[in-house]
């Protein structure tokens, strides 16, 4: 049995050890990103988060999802939110590389909590000790002022700075769609290029440098319009944005993370 494995079996069994009877939210269906059991957030800020996170996802392949809960059952946040990691397969099975952000809110009854839960493939570009900064630095001050969304999307910011450092891995694209969104790109490019190249010919007044091929800015709009067109093409249409989040795939974890109360 590999370490990995070994691993993932004994995360399995400290987690089950004392939650045994705790159940941790189904899976969504369909799945999404964003889960604010809690309703912390407006459904505006809802759906911004998922945009940023969805977008995060299509391009990395790391995938970040948020959980708010009301309750965590007489579970401690780590163990929540490891479970969720784990049940819910959050990041690539290959590559390990999911983390969870789960929130429970302060109430008059009880101190909020939170936990960043980090996968096996992302422990070296997010050490506990880095965790516990995001969460004391740049979520809990928020949370203190109910500044939920707040604190989320500035934790999240941190995570993906370094997320995106340790694994980058563009997901394999299938279908007739991609053939589609390519040749669709490949006209923009052509078009763009011709009606530049036509520009110059007639002088116009254009005060950009000449050359025989588009210069710095004509490559920064080409290359936008290219990037966009991919990233809208994920969802199997070219649609000049993101696609919708493509599901969860299997990731694992074993406990590395860290967590936080007020």
């Amino acid at each position: 049995m590999t370490t990995h494995l070994w691993l993932t079996v004994a995360a399995a069994i400290f987690l089950s050890a004392g939650t045994i009877c705790t159940a941790v939210p189904a899976r969504p269906e369909p799945q999404r990103l964003v889960n604010d059991f809690a309703g912390l957030f407006t459904p505006a800020e809802k759906n911004s988060l998922e945009r940023i996170l969805t977008a995060f996802d299509d391009s990395t392949s790391n995938q970040i999802t948020v959980v708010t809960v009301s309750d965590l059952e007489g579970s401690t946040a780590a163990e929540y939110a490891t479970r969720i990691g784990l049940e819910w397969g959050v990041g690539a099975e290959q590559y390990d590389n999911g983390i969870v952000v789960l929130v429970k809110p302060k109430t008059p009854d009880s101190n909020g909590q939170v936990n960043i839960s980090v996968g096996y493939g992302l422990e070296g570009a997010i050490p506990d000790i880095y965790a516990k900064r995001i969460i004391d630095n740049e979520m809990i001050p928020r949370f203190a002022q109910n500044d939920y969304f707040g604190g989320v999307s500035a934790g999240c910011a941190v995570l993906m700075k370094l997320a995106s450092g340790e694994i980058s891995e563009v997901r394999e694209k299938n279908g007739n769609g991609d053939w589609i969104a390519i040749v669709f790109l490949a006209g923009i490019f052509i078009i763009i290029c011709a009606a530049i190249s036509s520009g110059r010919r007639g002088g116009g007044g254009n005060n950009r440098s000449k050359g025989n091929g588009p210069d710095l800015l004509d490559a920064i709009i080409i290359g936008s319009l290219i990037d966009k067109g991919h990233r809208g093409s994920s969802g199997g249409s070219f649609s000049g944005g993101f696609g919708g989040f493509g599901g969860f795939g299997g990731g694992s974890f074993g406990g590395g993370g860290a967590s936080g109360s007020w």
